[in-house]
């Protein structure tokens, strides 16, 4: 990739570059020794824009997922609490594939079995009900 000085001198700037570095793969623009901008051919910005427009759907497509998970293991607490109290389990795709004692641990093993996955990684616990009284006032 071709570097091109900007100068303060020449502002408006004039920048001359040879059309065969920039289809080959592009130049970058600096000023006072720090890259400003880079010129690069309308294939790769084309790519790179797709790239980008894809980025959000997949982050959304995993809160989705994840979502989904949480989901399934809420509605399975009750049954855990019985099998498994006080442990700590992985759902993927609605079902139950590792139980352990360690969130990282457990979370390790679903991604050595399956891969980097969408789970939900949880201690299975009932939380009680919290109940707030207000102080007490001592009246004598």
């Amino acid at each position: 990739m071709q570097t091109i000085a900007l100068h303060e001198t020449h502002y408006p700037y004039t920048v001359t570059v040879d059309e065969q570095s920039l289809q080959n793969d592009g130049s970058v623009l600096e000023q006072n020794g720090q890259p400003l901008a880079v010129l690069l051919p309308i294939a790769e910005y084309e790519a790179y824009r797709t790239w980008q427009r894809r980025q959000p759907r997949r982050h959304q497509a995993s809160h989705t997922a994840f979502a989904q998970e949480r989901a399934a293991f809420e509605r399975m607490l009750p049954q855990l609490v019985q099998a498994y109290p006080h442990r700590v389990v992985a759902v993927y795709q609605g079902k139950v594939v590792e139980v352990g004692d360690d969130v990282g641990e457990t979370l390790a093993s679903v991604h050595a079995r399956y891969g980097y996955v969408v789970c939900y990684v949880g201690r299975v616990e009932l939380s009680g009900r919290v109940y707030k009284f207000p102080y007490r006032r001592v009246v004598r």
